[in-house]
């Protein structure tokens, strides 16, 4: 019902809004970064593609 509010210590120091920031870009940018290099990787190692065929002229006989 209420809210406490927590205690801190007079030594602890507060870490600035930027730190929050820049980590918050720089997981930004290596998610970016992985996305970019899964992509790349599925072309290099996709098997070569294959042609399929389906004779359908059988079920239309009816």
């Amino acid at each position: 019902m209420y809210r406490r509010r927590r205690r801190r210590s007079s030594f602890a120091r507060r870490t600035p809004p930027q730190v929050g920031y820049a980590v918050i870009g720089v997981c930004a940018a290596v998610v970016i970064g992985l996305f970019v290099f899964f992509i790349g990787q599925s072309d290099k190692l996709a098997p070569p593609t294959q042609e399929i065929r389906v004779e359908v002229q059988d079920a239309f006989k009816e």
